[in-house]
């Protein structure tokens, strides 16, 4: 059996707030698959207790493999009419869609890192499809777009990938997991190591920073927020805060060095001139700032 775990943001069709998520995806390694049974073990694996719990059992094979040619950075703000990316699969297949099925999720993959959804899926030879018509950086993942090669995994975020929710406080531990093929033996199958971060549960960064200087050389530093869960755009209504409280903590760089840490309760923050006398020894005419914005978990 195949497996992928799936560590990554909210989709847009997730609706929790602070709870962990964890997606895996089974497929066929061979001929003749019938399913399987995805086992955990919270006591060591192999080396510890040897428990392994049944989570779940999967009848429908995931969709995935590996791009097999670069996919070059792009904006994120609108389509991306010019990228195209070559997929072979290991695993399922692929169709074009509408593009109002697109803005309604459909079509949606990580590749690496980054949450691409695809409108166009050409098939272009076995098992091998060209997407194009790209909506990029999906769900805050913008900061993976240039960072993609050859050989990247792809997995389609589909119905198919069993979703487990994570105790908060099994982040950051190494868990062990088996997926035991329907006539297989949960004792003949290999367990597999794997640490789940919560990255479902992180904020996005903010974004639109902005500095704005008064006669005395003080400095309002202001952004706008994001949302991880139910933040499609509204007419006239801002979106839900998506975080139990909302808190920030705005960093100031001279380089690579920290010199100072703010913190704010709103979209804004006060960098005074004898703050910025106290940490440069003078006003300055620019500074380097980090926002970002913190979740309770």
């Amino acid at each position: 059996t195949l497996v992928q775990f799936i560590d990554a943001p909210p989709l847009p069709v997730d609706t929790v707030q602070n709870q962990g998520l964890l997606r895996i995806g089974v497929a066929a390694d061979g001929a003749n698959w019938n399913g399987a049974a995805i086992y955990r073990s919270d006591d060591g694996g192999e080396d510890g207790g040897n428990t392994f719990n049944v989570l779940a059992g999967l009848d429908g094979a995931a969709t995935f493999g590996a791009i097999i040619t670069d996919l070059a950075t792009g904006g994120s703000a609108t389509w991306d009419e010019f990228s195209e990316v070559e997929v072979l699969l290991s695993s399922g297949s692929l169709a074009s869609v509408s593009e109002l099925a697109v803005f309604n999720g459909a079509n949606a993959a990580l590749i690496g890192e980054e949450l691409v959804q695809f409108q166009n899926a050409t098939l272009i030879g076995e098992n091998t499809y060209r997407l194009s018509r790209l909506l990029r950086g999906r769900q805050g993942t913008e900061w993976a777009m240039g960072l993609h090669d050859p050989g990247d995994r792809f997995v389609l975020l589909s119905p198919a990938l069993y979703t487990t929710a994570i105790a908060n406080n099994l982040i950051g531990r190494e868990l062990y997991y088996k997926t035991v093929s329907v006539g297989n033996s949960l004792g003949n199958t290999d367990e597999i190591a794997f640490t789940y971060t919560g990255k479902n549960l992180k904020p996005f960064s903010p974004v639109h920073m902005t500095g704005v200087r008064d006669g005395s050389a003080n400095l309002t530093i202001s952004w706008v927020r994001r949302s991880r869960v139910d933040a499609e755009w509204r007419d006239g209504v801002d979106i839900p805060l998506g975080e139990e409280s909302e808190r920030y903590e705005v960093e100031i760089y001279s380089g690579l060095t920290l010199k100072r840490t703010l913190t704010a309760t709103s979209p804004t923050v006060a960098y005074s001139a004898a703050q910025q006398v106290t940490d440069f020894g003078s006003a300055q005419s620019s500074v380097s700032v980090k926002v970002y914005q913190l979740s309770a978990v």
